[in-house]
C-alpha cells in the first residue's frame, strides 16, 4: 500500500475526482481526501498499477492544479474493498488556495444550451472553473467555509456534487437557478428594477448608461466602449481625464481592434484571464477617448458567465474598469460606488476576498506582469532558500505584502495606490486572512527605508523584530528570487522614486547586489527636485529646475507661468524645499516636458509613457545618442539635457528626439554595465523598477546586453514595479539573518 501526501494548489480544482477516476481505472482500493495540508491518498493494488498511479497523478493532474510537494510512503496493506472519496480531515500543516478561475469551455457551452438545467444561469461553474479565492473563508476548502454556505443544494445539484464521475463532483460553488445565487438589477438609489437583470443590463448599456457590475473579485464599472459621450461621462465621474481604460472584447471581435497573435490569444483565454496590453489597430469602432494618445490598449476576454451573457455581436466592446474611487481598493458592495453608476447588476453571493484584474504587457524577451492579482493570487511562489516566517510590508504605490513560510512566499493581491484608511483596512484584513489560511505568524517584519510610508508605519506598529531595506535593493532582490539566483549580480533599478541611504531620492541605480547587501556602482547625477512630490505632478517644473542646474536658459519652455519660474528659481538659489534626486523617472518627466508633452500629469508615468510612444523601435539597436559622461560612479546627464534643449530649440522632429533619448539611455546603461563587469567580473544582470515597464527600454537594454554576452534576467511572474517590493524585502530580510539573535535584532540595511 502507498500513502501519498500532496501539497500545493490541489483543492477546488478537481483533484480528488481525478484521483478517484484514475484509481478506478487502475483497479486500486483505498481513499482520497482533503486535509489542511493538501491531499491525502492511501492506495492498494499491484506494484505495476501503483507505479502507473503515481506517474499519472504527476503528469495528468487537472490543469488548474499545482503540485508543490509530493510525498510517498510505503505501508503494510490494510483490508479495503473499494476506492472512496472521504470527508475532509483537519491535520497539522497548511494547504494552498486556488486562484479564481475563468469560466471553462464546457460551462460556457452549457450556459447557452437551452436543454441544460443551467441554461442562461449566471453562476454556472464546475471543478475546472469559477470562484475560489474570492469566496473562501477558511481552509480546508469546503462549501461550509465559503460564501456559498447559505445556499443549500437542491437534489439535482447534490446528485452531481456527490457523483465522483461528474465534472461537478465536490465543486464547492455548485449551484443552479433553483438553489443558487440570483442576479438583481438596481437603480442609482439601490431600488430593484423589474425584468430580467441581464436583459436590462444590455438595454441600458446600449442606451449609453454607466453600470456597476458585480464580478468575481469586486465590481467593474461598465459602459459601451463605442460611445464617445458615455466614455467622457465615465471619465468625469471617476475623475480620470486621461488614464487608459481596459476593454472587454467579444472573442470573435478582438482581432478587429488590437494586433494579436495566437500566443497572446491563448494568454487571454487562460484560467487566469488577465488584461493584456496590445497594440491598437489603426481604425476600429472603439472610441479614441478610451485610451487617448496611446497606441496600445488593455483588453481581456469574458471570464465570468455574466460577461458571456452580456457581450454579443451587437455589444462586442465594453469598458470594464475597476469599481472604485481614485486609487482606492476595488469595491465589493454596490453602495461603495454611490454616485459613480446609474445602475447596478449585482447578486447575493458575497465577495469575501477582493482582487483587481491582473495586467500583463506583451513584450520581449518575455511578457511583463504589471499587476499580479486576480487569477494568480494567492498561489505560492518558491524561494531560492528557506526563510523564517517573514512579512514583507511593501511600498507606498502599487501596494502588496508578501508572507514567507519555509521556502515559499504568498503575495497579496494588488491592494491600492494610496495611504487612505480604506487601503489600510483592506491591507490589514487581507493580511490577517493570509496568516490564518497559511498558518503563518511572522517572526520578522521587513519594510522600506522611507519613514513616511503607510507600510513602514504599519511595520513599526507590529512590535515584531524589524528590518528596513533600501527600495532599489528590494527591486533587484525580487527578480533574483524569481529566477533563483544564488550569486551576486549587477542590478539595474530604474524607477521614479525610492528613499536612498543618504536621505536623497534615488531611482537611476546600478548596483552590485546579493540578498544580503548592495554596493552602489553607478547612479544618475543628482538633480534638483523643487517641492518634492508636488513637482512630480507638474513635470514642467522639473524641466525648469533641471535646465537651470544644467546652465541652460529655460526661457524656451512653454506651459509654465512666470510665478512658477520665480518660485523655482528662488528655491534653487536659497536651497529651500529642494530635494536631490538621481531618478530615471524624473529624467523622463524632464525631457517629456521640454518636448511639450503633458506639462501637468493626471496619472502616474503619463509623461514618460508619452515619450515612449513618440519613439520607435529603431532606437533599440541605434548607437546614435546624446552626449553623456560616465564618471567613476556617476552617469552625468547634464550633457544630455543640454543637447535635448538644443534640439527642441532647433525644432527637431519630436519623434527623433524621443528616439535619440531612448537610445542614449540604452547605450549609457550598456557602457556602465561593461565598466561594472570590468570591476566585478560579473556577467549576470538583473533589470527591474517601474521604468522597465517601458517596452522600448526593456527590450533595448536586454538586447544590447545579451549581444555583449551578458546574461539578462527580467521579471515575468512578478511586476518590475513596486508591486514586487514586498518580495524583495522578504528575501533581503532573510539574506543575512542570524536566527538565534532574531528576537533581539532591529536592523537597518
Amino acid at each position: 500500500m502507498l500513502k501519498i501526501e500532496i501539497n500545493g494548489i490541489v483543492q477546488g480544482v478537481g483533484f480528488r475526482p481525478f484521483v478517484y477516476k484514475t484509481a478506478i481505472e487502475l483497479d486500486l482500493k483505498g481513499y482520497v481526501l482533503n486535509s489542511t495540508s493538501g491531499i491525502e491518498i492511501e492506495a492498494c493494488g499491484t506494484e505495476k498499477n501503483l507505479e502507473l498511479f503515481v506517474e499519472r497523478i504527476k503528469k495528468e493532474h487537472p490543469p488548474a492544479a499545482f503540485i508543490r510537494e509530493f510525498h510517498i510512503e510505503k505501508k503494510d496493506d490494510v483490508p479495503c474493498t473499494e476506492f472512496t472519496i472521504q470527508q475532509s480531515r483537519n491535520r497539522k500543516g497548511s494547504t494552498q488556495i486556488s486562484p479564481d478561475l475563468a469560466v471553462c469551455e464546457d460551462c460556457a457551452k452549457e450556459l447557452f444550451d437551452k436543454s441544460d438545467p443551467r441554461f442562461n444561469y449566471a453562476f454556472i461553474n464546475c471543478t475546472n472553473c469559477g470562484p475560489r479565492y474570492s469566496i473562501i473563508e477558511n481552509t480546508p476548502y469546503d462549501r461550509p467555509v465559503t460564501s456559498m454556505k447559505n445556499f443549500d443544494m437542491c437534489d439535482y445539484c447534490n446528485s452531481e456534487y456527490t457523483d465522483p464521475l461528474n465534472r461537478r463532483f465536490h465543486a464547492q460553488p455548485i449551484a443552479c437557478p433553483t438553489c443558487g445565487p440570483q442576479l438583481k438589477f438596481l437603480d442609482r438609489n439601490f431600488e430593484e428594477i423589474t425584468g430580467d437583470p441581464i436583459s436590462n443590463t444590455i438595454k441600458f448599456l446600449k442606451d449609453g448608461k454607466i453600470i456597476g457590475i458585480k464580478g468575481i473579485g469586486g465590481f467593474h464599472i461598465a459602459c459601451d466602449a463605442t460611445n464617445c459621450e458615455t466614455v467622457s461621462e465615465l471619465r468625469k465621474r471617476k475623475d480620470r481625464p486621461h488614464k487608459p481604460f481596459a476593454v472587454i472584447c467579444h472573442p470573435e471581435k478582438i482581432s478587429e481592434v488590437v494586433e494579436i497573435n495566437e500566443e497572446q490569444f491563448e494568454l487571454l483565454k487562460s484560467p487566469a484571464a488577465p488584461i493584456v496590453i496590445l497594440p491598437k489597430k489603426e481604425s476600429s469602432s472603439i472610441q479614441n477617448n478610451v485610451a487617448p494618445q496611446n497606441p496600445n490598449m488593455g483588453v481581456f476576454l469574458p471570464y465570468t458567465p455574466i460577461h458571456h451573457q452580456i457581450l454579443s455581436n451587437e455589444l462586442p466592446y465594453l469598458i470594464m474598469t475597476s469599481g472604485n474611487f481614485h486609487d482606492e481598493p476595488i469595491a465589493a458592495e454596490e453602495k461603495e460606488l454611490s454616485g459613480l453608476c446609474g445602475f447596478f447588476l449585482t447578486h447575493n453571493r458575497p465577495i469575501l476576498n477582493r482582487s483587481d484584474d491582473s495586467v500583463i504587457r506583451a513584450s520581449k524577451p518575455q511578457n511583463v506582469m504589471m499587476r499580479r492579482s486576480r487569477g494568480y493570487v494567492p498561489s505560492p511562489i518558491k524561494l531560492p532558500f528557506k526563510t523564517v516566517q517573514t512579512l514583507g510590508a511593501g511600498a507606498e504605490l502599487k501596494i502588496t505584502f508578501a508572507l514567507s513560510k519555509h521556502d515559499s512566499f504568498f503575495l497579496s493581491p494588488y491592494i491600492g495606490n494610496s495611504n487612505s484608511k480604506q487601503t489600510l483596512d483592506f491591507y490589514t484584513d487581507t493580511l490577517e486572512k493570509y496568516k490564518k489560511w497559511f498558518e503563518l505568524e511572522p517572526e520578522l517584519v521587513v519594510c522600506d527605508l522611507h519613514p513616511d510610508y503607510m507600510t513602514t508605519r504599519f511595520a513599526e506598529s507590529t512590535g515584531l523584530p524589524l528590518k528596513k531595506v533600501q527600495h532599489h535593493h528590494a527591486h533587484i532582490a525580487a527578480v533574483m528570487a524569481e529566477h533563483h539566483l544564488d550569486e551576486p549580480v549587477i542590478g539595474i533599478a530604474y524607477d521614479g522614486t525610492g528613499y536612498g541611504t543618504d536621505g536623497t531620492i534615488w531611482g537611476g541605480e546600478i548596483f552590485l547586489a546579493d540578498y544580503a547587501k548592495f554596493e552602489r556602482l553607478f547612479h544618475l547625477n543628482y538633480m534638483p527636485l523643487p517641492g518634492g512630490d508636488a513637482a512630480i505632478k507638474h513635470p514642467i517644473r522639473i524641466a525648469y529646475a533641471y535646465l537651470l542646474e544644467s546652465g541652460i536658459d529655460p526661457g524656451f519652455l512653454k506651459n509654465i507661468s512666470d510665478i512658477e519660474k520665480r518660485i523655482i528659481s528662488k528655491q534653487i538659489e536659497n536651497k529651500f524645499n529642494i530635494f536631490q534626486t538621481s531618478s530615471m523617472g524624473r529624467l523622463f518627466d524632464c525631457v517629456a516636458a521640454m518636448l511639450g508633452l503633458f506639462p501637468e500629469i493626471t496619472f502616474e508615468a503619463q509623461s514618460a509613457m508619452a515619450l515612449e510612444f513618440l519613439s520607435g523601435e529603431k532606437c533599440i539597436s541605434s548607437r546614435v545618442n546624446y552626449p553623456y559622461n560616465l564618471a567613476e560612479d556617476t552617469i552625468d546627464i547634464i550633457p544630455l539635457i543640454r543637447a535635448v534643449a538644443n534640439d527642441v530649440q532647433r525644432k527637431e522632429p519630436l519623434h527623433k528626439i524621443a528616439e535619440k533619448f531612448h537610445s542614449t539611455i540604452i547605450n549609457f546603461t550598456l557602457d556602465a554595465v561593461k565598466k561594472a563587469h570590468r570591476k566585478t567580473g560579473i556577467k549576470k544582470v538583473v533589470l527591474s523598477g517601474g521604468v522597465m515597464q517601458n517596452k522600448v527600454l526593456l527590450e533595448g537594454i536586454s538586447k544590447v546586453l545579451t549581444k555583449n554576452n551578458f546574461t539578462v534576467f527580467v521579471p515575468s511572474i512578478l511586476p518590475p514595479n513596486d508591486g514586487s517590493i514586498s518580495v524583495g524585502q522578504v528575501v533581503i530580510g532573510n539574506g543575512k539573518l542570524e536566527i538565534r539573535n532574531l528576537k533581539k535584532e532591529k536592523i537597518c540595511v
